[in-house]
């Protein structure tokens, strides 16, 4: 474990979301890192504060804070529960959305026989969205650079500053998932792509083989293709790059 990361485990193990041994919390600076994350988390909502004990690891948590500060509507965006999508499976709008996946879906069989699509129409839950958070590298890589410029920040700003700091910092390299409980997955407003041919994976959601698979495959274009046939799409997502993505546009009210 780096320095920084020992010194994260102090200042989380004082809020009680982690335990760390006992020479991290005499390092220097520990105090007043706990005061720069405390004041951090003061300004979530509890379903974010709770979500962040979930997730493992001293500097995973501190980059879902940060995205969590971002939010510029952290509640209205929030993965919905379990009786909000109870309700949506119930509603026009769910109806409306199964109906533009299928034309897509045939549009594509048309377009390319022998393949088709198969997209998963489930709301993405909190569960799901923290286990992939505590799973992937690129969350990994992006929080290891973070947190040695956060320790910085909360020491030289103090604990006003910090949040400030990291409600405005900005990433090298950004992940490639939403932060656990932002993603639009989580509220039926976007849908994932994949190639199938047969029960073969021609192009899926592995971020490892977009160049190989959707670019020189030419699946993107053929996807984006057959996405045209409906306004109900917008997409594909651009940052992180995601060919298979597509954000889906509810009907105005």
């Amino acid at each position: 474990m780096s320095a920084c990361a020992l010194a994260l485990a102090g200042a989380l193990a004082a809020t009680g979301q982690a335990r760390a041994p006992a020479a991290a919390v005499a390092r220097p600076g520990d105090v007043e890192q706990r005061a720069c994350l405390q004041r951090a988390e003061a300004a979530l909502t509890a379903e974010a504060r709770a979500t962040l004990r979930r997730i493992t690891g001293q500097e995973r948590r501190l980059l879902a804070l940060r995205g969590y500060l971002r939010s510029p509507d952290l509640a209205g965006r929030w993965t919905w529960s379990a009786q909000q999508v109870a309700d949506w499976r119930h509603s026009p709008d769910h109806a409306r959305a199964l109906r533009e996946i299928a034309r897509v879906q045939e549009r594509f069989a048309t377009l390319n026989p022998g393949y088709r699509l198969h997209v998963n129409t489930e709301v993405r839950s909190v569960d799901t969205q923290v286990l992939r958070w505590n799973d992937n590298r690129s969350v990994a890589r992006a929080a290891a650079a973070l947190a040695p410029q956060a320790r910085r920040a909360c020491l030289g700003e103090g604990a006003e500053g910090f949040v400030a700091w990291l409600r405005g910092s900005e990433l090298a390299v950004p992940p490639n998932l939403a932060v656990p409980g932002l993603s639009p997955h989580g509220q039926g407003r976007a849908f994932d792509f994949q190639v199938f041919r047969g029960e073969r994976l021609v192009a899926g959601t592995d971020s490892r083989r977009i160049q190989a698979d959707w670019r020189d495959g030419g699946w993107a274009e053929k996807l984006a293709e057959a996405v045209r046939i409906s306004d109900a799409f917008a997409g594909p997502l651009v940052s992180p790059d995601e060919p298979w993505h597509y954000d889906y546009l509810p009907p105005p009210p």
